[in-house]
């Protein structure tokens, strides 16, 4: 009977050990699971918030673009200019800037102005996958051959920019800020 309290004991403690190594697997795949959904999680995020600073830049560089083109005025391309500008906007803006296009043209024309304008500074204030509010600092520097010496101005504006499904942008409204 000596042998088999010895085989006994043996398969007491080999039972533990596989119980003991089943349970440390399991608890591996577990850890592993739960590492692996953590990952995929992490990686979504961090690819969200790149993909919002894309858009982000998207909005604020359009933004700077559509504003560099309305505060710069040249004579020899005033229509030209101007077509651009109409293309880029919509809604609220276009509604109060097409209409006005030829007596804006006219005032140009007959003052003979230049302009160039610069944004200076840009950031965007509020965005959504579907617009954004991009605030700006925009120097002008406006030439009259009337006047003795340049004009230097300075703009506060906050540029609402739409993005339609298609990802095509258009400017809808310029706020001047005080």
């Amino acid at each position: 009977m000596p042998s088999n309290d010895t085989s006994t004991g043996w398969r007491i403690a080999f039972s533990a050990v596989v119980v003991v190594a089943a349970l440390a697997l399991i608890a591996a795949l577990v850890a592993t699971g739960l590492w692996l959904t953590e990952r995929g999680k992490a990686a979504s995020i961090r690819a969200d918030r790149a993909s919002a600073t894309e858009l982000d830049t998207a909005y604020r560089d359009f933004a700077t673009d559509v504003m560099t083109h309305l505060m710069t005025i040249r004579q020899e391309t005033l229509d030209e200019d101007v077509d651009r500008i109409v293309g880029l906007i919509e809604g609220d803006f276009s509604e109060q800037f097409t209409p006005r296009r030829d007596s804006y043209e006219e005032v140009v024309k007959s003052t003979e102005v230049i302009a160039d304008g610069v944004v200076s500074a840009a950031a965007v204030e509020k965005s959504y996958p579907d617009h954004a509010d991009v605030i700006m600092a925009i120097d002008q520097t406006i030439g009259n051959p009337k006047a003795t010496e340049d004009q230097e101005r300075q703009y506060r504006v906050r540029v609402t920019v739409n993005r339609h499904d298609d990802g095509e942008m258009k400017v809808s409204g310029v706020n001047f800020i005080p």
